[in-house]
């Protein structure tokens, strides 16, 4: 291992099942209400998957916060199955659109194979720096590490230090971004890089044993392949119950189990970001940045269980309480 170091219910599936959509079809369908004609070369166009509810309903938030913030006339596209993804380029073509906001991972993948003189905004995925093509911003659904550490430090301000075990995957990308934010925020970040699920198990083992009550906060990541959940996610949550310890995670299911918070996306807000991005003269560099439109998920269980004193009107100040009551 390396050492890197100094409704409520029903919208938490919506969100957790809409981040699992990892295959989106290749065909462009023009919403009801999208004018083919006016103000053309000003418009910004959205790709979106055709999917079901509820998945559905979580592209459509971001799109409607797209269509809010954007300076100029938005134009939705589902894509589906039927077709191939060359339609897409030619819809955009036909509307001589010059920004193109893409979502989930089927935006990602067609973004490579369109005009390379678009402006190519991605969103809505998990995707790590080297898997974006050149030119293309994109934001992640991974939660900004400083906005994580913030907010540590605001609902259990005796954290000191946070510890992380992640693998040579798509979130290593993070950690140095997390290096730099809990040394701005006061905390010491360490960062244990693990190469197999045998590894981490250990790993977590042996962090949990040498870890401070109230002292030291353990940082679990989104989508790591080395978090088995039905193995060691619960070892780390039942041990850290046990020994009176911070766990936090960028996964808001974690929180119905037992993690003390996690912060996750705010679709529609994160659509005003992307508008934002797509509305800006585009860079010559890749970019992918986390996402910092932010709602909190807090376990008022585990808050009490820790002693950090959260009363009934403290707690109306986060988006989700579990459990629910």
């Amino acid at each position: 291992m390396r050492f890197f170091g100094p409704g409520r219910g029903r919208w938490l599936r919506r969100f957790a099942l809409a981040t699992c959509l990892s295959a989106v079809f290749p065909v462009a369908k023009a919403q009801p209400g999208a004018d083919e004609g006016i103000g053309a070369a000003q418009r910004i166009a959205v790709v979106y998957p055709e999917v079901r509810e509820p998945f559905r309903s979580v592209f459509r938030s971001i799109v409607e916060g797209v269509e809010a913030e954007a300076p100029m006339p938005v134009t939705s596209i589902e894509i589906s199955g039927d077709q191939p993804t060359a339609s897409v380029a030619e819809r955009l073509r036909a509307r001589e659109i010059r920004s193109v906001i893409l979502l989930g991972k089927r935006g990602l993948d067609i973004s490579a194979e369109l005009d390379p003189d678009l402006h190519k905004v991605v969103g809505a995925v998990f995707a790590s720096p080297e898997i974006i093509p050149a030119g293309v911003e994109a934001i992640s659904l991974a939660p900004a590490p400083r906005r994580l550490f913030a907010f540590l430090r605001d609902l259990a301000p005796s954290a000191e230090q946070i510890t992380v075990i992640h693998g040579a995957d798509e979130n290593r990308w993070l950690i140095q971004m997390g290096i730099d934010a809990a040394e701005e925020l006061g905390y010491r970040l360490v960062a244990i890089e693990v190469d197999s699920i045998r590894e981490a198990a250990n790993a977590y083992r042996d962090l949990l044993e040498r870890s401070r009550s109230g002292k030291d906060a353990i940082w679990l990541l989104q989508a790591s392949s080395f978090l088995d959940e039905s193995s060691i996610l619960q070892m780390i949550l039942r041990e850290a119950w046990n020994r009176n310890l911070i766990v936090f995670s960028s996964n808001p299911s974690h929180v119905p189990k037992g993690a003390l918070f996690s912060l996750f996306p705010d679709n529609e807000m994160m659509g005003r970001d992307l508008a934002r991005l797509a509305a800006k003269n585009p860079g010559a560099q890749t970019t992918l940045l986390p996402v910092e439109a932010l709602q909190t998920a807090v376990n008022v269980r585990t808050a009490d269980h820790l002693g950090l004193g959260l009363g009934a009107s403290a707690r109306q100040r986060f988006d989700m309480v579990f459990p629910n009551r």
